[in-house]
């Protein structure tokens, strides 16, 4: 039970039970390969200042179902759910601005503390999850780092703990909120 005060804010609009309903309905073209377009939280190492190695995902099944912003069928394309809400924070609108916009955490050289080139970095990226009646496909980002729509949302350094988190509001589209916790 939450504690008092705190108030639970849905983040994507696609529920649980809409989900289960497209995952058993498919699509009226009678295909059951669906594309899911979700945000979800990647980690990754910085090596002096640049994405060494892939992206670890780091999302839950509660926080990939928050991220989805369009579900298609891959046969004929047709969009089975689709939203224009900020997947983070429900801002209208705030799709497209996430999605436009450059993320607001910088992307360092190195530990300011410890000038250790080797540094851990976590962002929300959109990615695309490709589903058949099994187990869901590896999810796969659409975009890189530095690109449009790619948030950072913290830096780690082994040796000095956090460096710096993404400014207040929506990490994605700069919204107010609210916000709920991501996991760690």
């Amino acid at each position: 039970m939450p504690a008092v005060g705190v108030r639970l804010v849905p983040m994507g609009l696609l529920t649980k039970p809409a989900l289960d309903e497209v995952l058993s309905l498919g699509c009226a073209c009678g295909g059951t390969k669906l594309e899911f377009d979700t945000y979800v939280d990647g980690r990754f190492t910085l090596l002096g200042g640049e994405q060494y190695g892939p992206v670890v995902w780091a999302y839950k099944g509660e926080t990939f179902v928050d991220g989805v912003f369009r579900i298609s069928c891959a046969s004929c394309k047709k969009r089975l759910f689709e939203s224009e809400v900020c997947p983070r924070c429900n801002a209208q609108a705030g799709l497209a601005t996430a999605l436009a916009a450059e993320g607001r955490l910088a992307v360092p050289r190195a530990c300011p503390r410890c000038k250790a080139q080797t540094l851990s970095y976590t962002a929300m990226l959109p990615a695309r999850v490709v589903y058949e009646g099994q187990r869901p496909q590896k999810a796969r980002g659409t975009v890189e780092m530095g690109e449009e729509g790619f948030h950072g949302l913290r830096v780690d350094c082994k040796a000095c703990g956090v460096l710096a988190t993404v400014a207040p509001g929506c990490p994605l589209c700069a919204a107010p909120g609210p916000l709920r916790d991501r996991p760690d």
